[in-house]
């Protein structure tokens, strides 16, 4: 491993710091040891030691002898006033290399500006003035960075404005030759240099804040400034290229700035075997610490650059391969729910589950040949998780609906009739039944069977009320039996919280029907049965056989009685034939239209608050959505209308012989989406009660539209890029576009690992989009990936660089940050076009 194999990490940093050897200092019986211990105190890991005017060799190393055992990096400086600005001078520091051959830099640093230990302590520091161009050139040459200020920075701004940027030729150099830290003296600074000083440059130059302590007996930083590189001057280095990224001037560690859900360590610790059946690969025992922001895995061929992210992947259960994976290991994966909470460790064989995103191989590009599930894909991702369906109170009115239809009709057409014939032929029994209660007796008894029929029809009228009040009162117990249970459910379900609806109590009701209205129309019953009794007695003269006629009488009353109910079953069965043809589905038909437009509503709502708009998003969400998504990419929703499908399911259900495509096509006469929405709504004489269509076809025809009209109709949804549809475009582009949603879904979420970006994405977009999209998102959650792709890997600026190696079988990574001497080496040997991508990153921060 290398000394820092987390990689770039926040750390303080003075670089601006004085020294005893400084002709000013305030307290020369300040220690070395004094200087290292308050600066440990005081969580300093780097430090630049800037006297004025000198380089007191024996003092700077003797710093750095005493830094190691505190952790803290001495590097060597010498701060110089330049000729400039008068009164308020220009002044310059030049910092060099931990490992410089600081004896050599002092010799020619005094032979530049003729300057001697002596000197400066005679004249003080004012009155000597370094020659700014050449000593600056001359800091440069020696390999050293140079870092620019007013003497007073209390109006440095003002003093660099005036005197050091008057001359063109300054300025051209200050930029493109020194490329200097310009260190300030408050906050407030930095919006100024940016507006006034340096308005019309295209990239920004690294500013810090330090200390320019003089006693460090009186040390302290109110805003310390944080780096994120390798304690060390290459570390250093890195804020030239990446400056606004890697400088923080604040309080707080900029770690705890945004949340995050980091994996921090990946420990093996002891050899493990890599899959279940194989023995002749494995990993090595190691400690590898994960760094939180970008990590790249590299390699060459074969040296398990993939296996390492696909084995945690499987161990989370986010491979399809997961089982063959030796996952009974004791290998631990820490991660962090929160950066300022302690990792958690999660040991494979425990057969973990942890939230994060994984990108396999090649994954996109099988993704993306699939348009279905492409489609479904695009659309959970912007977040619309449910497939479109039929709701269950849709369904089931749908299906009370048809139920309710196919018995009317059985009744209405029964024995192969019309309700106009059975009508008529009902009338005629009636008719007939009346004409034998006329015809069975003489003129004079006529008036007594007519009353004695009256009271029948009496008597059967009420017998039914009874009936009916019995019926009545058991569906209002079992009703409210029913609803009470619910109620008392979810009552329970609430007892924690203020909530108690009130059950229903219908005993009042019952009790009255049962104990006053049933016993009424019994007595009307008892009543009525004695006056039938009683009539008998007006055919005390009768000489016949009386108990016949009577019998005959009750009969043929009791036959006209069920026709009269028939009659009324009929016109019941009619009004509601009538009701549920030109109500029932014509409301259904409008709920599928509603729904299925609701839907296509819902997908361009949430893409809607998905790209930003119509809700409220804070500043730097929307700045990224509009890096991550721009113009040019779109999402937009077609409803599919598949009328080949939609017949044929028919044709499934119907006669062959009696039907075909062609003639159902002209019989219902649907060919699209309009259509079919005015065949069900009933909007047109092309509908579904239309005469044309027999009962068994509209039969198979409700079943299919209103019951299964999602195998036919569908929602596709279709993704632009610059106008142009998905399936126009290159799977290079087409995975762009994924990646793009994935990670504008997934901005401020858990982390990414994604196997070869490359393979999948088109290659203008790395280089145009992917390097900033990474740079600015991977501030908000970690990012790993496997890469042999040099630009990503080195201008998205990697904060951790794991190189893999296998050796027979054996795989181990170490670790460490872009700016380590041997990882930047590795990079290059690695990686194709590793150096230019350097020489790239470098002179993105030049000018011609």
């Amino acid at each position: 491993m290398t000394n820092f194999p987390q990689g770039s990490e926040w750390r303080i940093w003075d670089l601006h710091f004085h020294t005893p050897s400084s002709y000013d200092y305030k307290d020369n019986s300040v220690t070395n040891q004094d200087i290292i211990n308050v600066l440990s105190e005081n969580n300093v890991s780097v430090v630049a030691i800037t006297d004025h005017h000198i380089m007191d060799i024996a003092r700077i190393q003797e710093l750095q002898r005493l830094g190691k055992d505190k952790n803290i990096t001495v590097l060597p400086g010498i701060e110089c006033c330049s000729e400039l600005g008068g009164n308020e001078a220009i002044h310059f520091i030049g910092i060099f290399s931990e490992n410089a051959n600081i004896s050599t830099i002092w010799t020619k640093i005094q032979g530049q500006c003729n300057i001697t230990p002596e000197e400066v302590q005679a004249k003080g520091q004012e009155r000597i003035c370094c020659p700014f161009e050449k000593t600056c050139t001359l800091l440069i040459e020696l390999g050293g960075l140079v870092t620019v200020h007013a003497g007073k920075k209390s109006n440095s701004i003002e003093s660099i404005k005036n005197n050091l940027l008057v001359k063109q030729e300054y300025k051209q150099n200050l930029l493109s030759v020194y490329h200097p830290l310009l260190e300030i003296g408050k906050i407030d600074d930095i919006s100024s240099y940016k507006e006034h000083v340096f308005p019309d440059i295209k990239f920004s130059l690294p500013i810090i804040m330090c200390s320019d302590n003089h006693n460090i007996k009186e040390y302290f930083v109110k805003s310390p400034l944080w780096i994120k590189a390798d304690p060390t001057f290459e570390g250093l280095k890195q804020i030239i290229y990446e400056p606004e990224e890697r400088v923080k001037i604040q309080n707080d560690n900029p770690v705890f700035d945004i949340e995050k859900s980091p994996f921090t360590h990946i420990t093996i610790p002891n050899s493990t075997q890599i899959f279940a059946d194989e023995a002749d690969i494995s990993f090595a025992p190691m400690q590898l610490p994960l760094n939180s922001n970008l990590v790249s895995i590299i390699g060459g061929r074969g040296t398990g650059k993939s296996m390492l992210i696909n084995y945690i992947a499987a161990a989370f259960h986010k491979q399809s391969r997961s089982e063959t994976y030796n996952l009974n290991s004791d290998i631990v994966i820490s991660r962090k729910a929160s950066t300022k909470d302690e990792p958690k460790e999660f040991k494979v064989s425990d057969h973990p589950n942890v939230p994060f995103m994984y990108i396999a191989q090649s994954q996109i590009k099988e993704l993306v040949q699939d348009k279905g599930s492409f489609s479904k894909n695009i659309r959970e991702t912007i977040g619309v998780t449910d497939e479109y369906s039929m709701s269950s109170e849709y369904s089931s009115r749908a299906e009370d609906a048809i139920n309710e239809y196919s018995r009317i009709i059985k009744i209405i057409n029964a024995d192969g009739t019309s309700s106009d014939e059975k009508r008529i032929s009902i009338r005629a029994d009636i008719k007939k039944y009346d004409d034998f209660i006329t015809n069975i007796t003489s003129v004079q008894n006529k008036k007594k069977l007519e009353n004695y029929k009256n009271k029948i029809g009496q008597l059967n009228l009420i017998n039914n009320w009874i009936q009916n009040a019995q019926q009545f009162v058991s569906k209002i117990n079992k009703f409210t039996d029913e609803t009470n249970a619910t109620i008392v459910s979810w009552n329970e379900k609430f007892k924690q919280n203020p909530i108690d609806i009130p059950t229903l109590n219908t005993v009042n009701t019952t009790q009255y029907i049962s104990t006053v209205f049933i016993p009424y129309l019994q007595n009307a019953l008892e009543k009525t049965q004695k006056e039938i009794d009683d009539t008998k007695n007006d055919f005390k003269d009768y000489n016949g056989d009386l108990s016949t006629l009577l019998d005959n009488v009750s009969i043929y009353q009791n036959k006209i009685a069920e026709l009269k109910k028939q009659l009324e079953a009929i016109d019941i069965e009619e009004n509601k034939y009538q009701e549920i043809t030109s109500t029932s589905f014509k409301n259904l038909g409008c709920n599928i239209r509603e729904s299925i437009e609701a839907y296509t509503k819902l997908i361009e709502d949430k893409w809607r608050e998905f790209r930003g708009f119509g809700t409220a998003v804070a500043p730097k969400k929307k700045e990224l959505l509009d890096l991550i998504l721009q113009e040019d990419l779109n999402v937009s929703v077609v409803v599919h209308f598949d009328s080949k499908k939609m017949y044929h399911l028919l044709l499934e259900k119907l006669d062959g012989r009696s039907y075909n495509e062609e003639k159902l096509r002209n019989l219902l006469n649907i060919k699209d989406i309009s259509d079919f929405y005015n065949f069900i709504t009933q909007a047109t004489e092309d509908n579904i009660f239309k005469s044309d269509i027999k009962d068994g076809l509209r039969g198979c025809v409700l079943e299919l539209f209103f019951k299964r009209y999602t195998s036919f109709i569908s929602h596709d949804v279709n993704v632009t890029l610059g106008g142009k549809p998905i399936t126009k475009l290159s799977f290079g582009q087409q995975g762009t576009i994924y990646l793009r949603l994935q990670i504008a879904a997934n901005m401020f979420s858990e982390t990414i690992i994604y196997d070869q970006p490359e393979d999948d994405l088109d290659n203008s977009f790395i280089t145009s989009e992917l390097i900033s999209i990474f740079k600015k998102i991977k501030q908000y959650r970690q990012i790993i990936i496997v890469s042999h792709n040099a630009n990503l890997v080195v201008n998205a600026d990697s904060e951790q660089i794991i190189i893999a190696h296998n050796n027979d079988g054996v795989l181990s990574y170490i670790s460490g940050a872009l700016e380590n001497p041997d990882i930047n080496q590795a990079v290059c040997q690695i990686l194709e076009g590793g150096k230019s991508a350097f020489e790239k990153r470098e002179k993105k921060y030049r000018i011609n």
